[in-house]
């Protein structure tokens, strides 16, 4: 038994050490682990906004790229929790905007949007450039930024004037995702609730 065990723990040793000389490996064999593994932690991360950067690069170490260089800009960044006299403005304008909605639909998303902005900035995101200030909080928010990029999207598409868009419908449900990313920056606690019933109305 004991000559048994001694070969499996020798098989092991030696299994494992394999994979650490392949990993360290210059060549393509040890390239491809890192890549899977760097892969597979930055889709873990930042979901959805990995493959838009994917879509937009077309290139792993592209994106890779990418948000190493957002996580570096992001390091030098002091963000820090909303005082609780702007979490009470920026909530108590939201209610505004959502209550605005039934008589200027779109007129209220524009408005919801600007309010995320806000929230951004107060943060501590620079405000200098909009694209750069999302792509700094994707790094701490990038499940709820895909959300703020879908109703970002559906506003935009309510102002086609598509006969087969329904613009009041497509206002509704952005303002339904640009709350999921507004509540999240503010400290709500509503968007699970959000995120799990696409089909609520907002409130009146």
């Amino acid at each position: 038994m004991s000559t048994v065990l001694t070969i499996i723990v020798v098989v092991l040793i030696l299994a494992g050490a394999a994979a650490y000389f392949l990993w360290q490996a210059p060549g393509s064999a040890g390239r491809a682990l890192r890549k899977g593994s760097s892969e597979k932690r930055l889709r873990r991360r930042y979901g959805r906004e990995y493959d838009r950067l994917y879509t937009e690069h077309g290139d792993h170490a592209a994106v890779q790229e990418e948000l190493g260089r957002r996580e570096r800009d992001r390091a030098g960044l002091a963000i820090r929790t909303l005082r609780a006299a702007d979490r009470e403005r920026l909530t108590a304008e939201w209610a505004g905007v959502q209550a605005a909605f039934v008589d200027d639909p779109g007129g209220a998303a524009r408005r919801a949007e600007q309010l995320v902005g806000e929230a951004l900035a107060l943060r501590g995101y620079p405000a200098e450039d909009p694209e750069r200030q999302l792509a700094l909080a994707s790094v701490d928010h990038a499940h709820s930024l895909s959300e703020f990029r879908d109703g970002h999207e559906l506003l935009q598409r309510s102002h086609t004037g598509a006969p087969d868009v329904d613009a009041t419908e497509q206002l509704r449900q952005a303002m339904l995702r640009l709350r999921v990313f507004f509540d999240e920056l503010i400290g709500g606690g509503v968007a699970a609730q959000v995120r799990t019933d696409r089909r609520e109305k907002v409130p009146a």
